[in-house]
């Protein structure tokens, strides 16, 4: 299903820092909510990711002072509770349309229920029923189901097993939205962003350089944050480059939050590209935050992979007019891209390259990778992330 809520930041010119007051209430307004259960690890979180500043108490990342502001637009009430899944009762599976996807509903202390994102499979998958759950489903055996899940509930072994549970409210209706395992850290959306913010404010210190918070997608479970250098770096005649990293990470218990580099070519006629590498460091929702803060110190690293990218980007033949050997290689590369791509992104990405109509108009790298880059925006957060991964490995093909 969608989300319930998601919010857009895109940074304009003259867009301001955010101080530290700002910065801190991102945890201080989280420790409201959820206090005192997680007052120990906001705290540990603080001693461990200090926030560096400037002379007049600002972060060095143009752009966090609106950005900050919309974490307060996701107002939903969330819970989390500590449940044996026999606490939850009155189960049932219905088909939620238009889609031909089933979702669970049960009742807890009295309140009715439902299941969103992917609760259900991980609820069934307790029970190793997921698949065979989906199954039974969709050839109308929902009786089949409730019957094994009813024998498995009274199954001590398999039902005792507690973990927390993962509420959000929406329109006065309650959902679960995940489950997770006791040993979960709670890194949630506005604590990810804190120690993310911390981690770039100490890098820009060190190193001397301003950054921009660009772009921030935030919905009720999810988050994406890029960061970008400030100052571009000329990398042919007319061409650029801006580096730095992109953040994601979720509420819901499916991965921890990875930082990875990225960077921005662009011509004088704004014609741009968005390339992806590995993932440089991560916030492992089962650590403690002093081995969190073991792994940013390979963010140290980014310098080393920054200049790397650049050379790397500097042996790109962007100016060149492309051939129909370009253009073969490029269809190839389209035809191989593999689900969970969409088919129609495929599809418009083939459209661009076709051969007569390219090699008229004289097509220059960049500017057909700036055509691939308007249908791929128009994706969700994950897919954008996967194509840009693969458009950074793609350039690789084209050096001078």
């Amino acid at each position: 299903m969608k989300n319930f809520i998601q919010v857009t930041y895109k940074y304009k010119p003259n867009d301001k820092v955010a101080n530290l007051t700002e910065v801190n209430d991102l945890l201080d307004a989280y420790s409201k909510i959820y206090e005192p259960s997680r007052s120990n690890l906001l705290a540990d979180v603080k001693e461990n990711f200090p926030i560096v500043t400037d002379e007049n108490n600002e972060v060095r990342i143009l752009g966090t002072a609106p950005a900050l502001k919309l974490i307060n637009q996701i107002d939903n009430h969330k819970l989390d509770v500590q449940l044996a899944p026999t606490e939850l009762t009155n189960i049932d599976f219905k088909l939620v349309p238009p889609s031909s996807g089933y979702e669970m509903y049960f009742e807890i202390n009295d309140k009715k229920v439902s299941t969103l994102y992917n609760a259900k499979d991980t609820f069934l998958d307790h029970y190793s029923l997921s698949k065979y759950a989906n199954f039974l489903l969709q050839n109308d055996k929902k009786r089949n189901l409730l019957d094994e899940l009813k024998d498995l509930q009274e199954t001590k072994e398999l039902s005792s097993k507690k973990a927390i549970y993962r509420f959000i409210e929406n329109d006065g209706k309650q959902y679960l939205r995940a489950i997770v395992s006791d040993r979960y850290k709670f890194y949630d959306n506005p604590v990810a962003l804190y120690i993310a913010i911390a981690a770039i404010s100490k890098y820009s210190s060190t190193y001397k350089k301003d950054f921009i918070l660009e772009n921030l997608i935030l919905t009720d479970s999810k988050l994406f944050v890029y960061f970008l250098e400030k100052d571009p770096v000329p990398v042919d005649k007319n061409i650029t480059i801006q580096t730095g990293l992109v953040l994601t990470n979720s509420e819901l218990g499916d991965g921890c939050a990875s930082f990875k580099v990225y960077y921005i070519i662009r011509d004088s006629n704004n014609n741009r590209v968005v390339g992806l590498t590995d993932q440089i460091a991560n916030i492992n929702h089962g650590n403690k935050p002093a081995k969190i803060e073991t792994s940013f110190n390979n963010l140290d690293q980014l310098k080393h992979q920054r200049d790397d990218i650049i050379q790397a980007v500097k042996k790109v033949a962007w100016t060149k007019k492309l051939t129909r050997d370009d253009l073969d290689t490029i269809s190839h590369l389209i035809s191989h891209i593999q689900s969970p791509v969409p088919k129609t992104l495929k599809e418009n990405m083939a459209k661009c390259v076709d051969s007569n109509s390219i090699l008229e108009k004289s097509y220059t790298l960049l500017k057909l990778f700036d055509k691939f880059n308007s249908f791929i925006e128009a994706e969700n957060p994950n897919i954008q992330l996967i194509m840009e991964k693969r458009l950074s490995r793609w350039l690789a093909r084209f050096a001078k």
